[in-house]
């Protein structure tokens, strides 16, 4: 019988809310209690150049209920994309999962995005966004989201338009087209998933359920204005 395949799972991290460190470290031990004993090998935390939030007594109280945390940090904010690479590109595990700093999907959709990677169902396993998603969401974000995923199909024809999940797994050969990305900012995940399917690997789309407590912010008009060139980039380029 083979031995469970290990795991990192990745979480980048900007100016986090107050009890970040506590939110995490109880949701990984709800998420060990869940997974194959000695499966889960590190839980990579990012510092994406925080100015607050982050200090020796969070990362103290983190490391005490995850005796697995391992930080990388650095001093200017380059991004979300860059933030999940640098945490990808450290990590020995056989398997990757990435997701928010709040884990705002219910523990159950990680063990689940383990047991699809590991019995080798898929290469890449995606967040799907449901109701429970959608109605949380202020007028403005939802119509920008669900815009995005309309896009998503007319102009990169992707058979998983929803990119956005903030929650994806894959194993190695995910990891290495993973690896090819370079937008900095949070359409990484929509470069991935295009790369991806160019790529022709096995992608499976999950239904996943966010917690009632989990706040989700409009972006700012800045991070827009972004985003929107790299939109077109990818769209130049694809």
């Amino acid at each position: 019988m083979n031995a469970p395949k290990s795991l990192d799972i990745v979480v980048p991290c900007f100016n986090p809310r107050p009890g970040w460190e506590i939110i995490l470290g109880d949701a990984i031990n709800r998420i060990k209690t869940q997974l194959p004993e000695g499966v889960l090998n590190s839980v990579i935390v990012v510092n994406d150049g925080s100015t607050n939030g982050v200090t020796e007594t969070t990362i103290e109280n983190l490391i005490s209920k995850c005796s697995e945390m391992k930080l990388i940090e650095y001093p200017q904010n380059k991004g979300k994309g860059f933030a999940v690479r640098a945490g990808v590109k450290s990590s020995d595990a056989e398997l990757q999962i990435y997701t928010d700093i709040d884990i705002p999907y219910v523990e159950e959709s990680i063990i689940e995005f383990y047991r699809l990677l590991a019995d080798g169902t898929a290469d890449l396993v995606v967040a799907s966004r449901g109701d429970s998603y959608y109605n949380s969401l202020s007028a403005f974000r939802r119509i920008l989201s669900k815009s995005l995923r309309w896009l998503n199909g007319l102009l990169f024809g992707l058979k998983i338009k929803d990119t956005q999940g903030g929650l994806k797994g894959f194993n190695t050969a995910g990891r290495e087209v993973f690896l090819k990305t370079t937008v900095n900012r949070y359409l990484f995940d929509l470069e991935f998933i295009q790369k991806a399917s160019k790529a022709k690997l096995r992608l499976k789309a999950l239904d996943v359920q966010l917690k009632p407590d989990i706040i989700l912010p409009s972006p700012s008009p800045m991070i827009l204005l972004k985003e929107l060139h790299n939109f077109i980039s990818l769209l130049i380029s694809r």
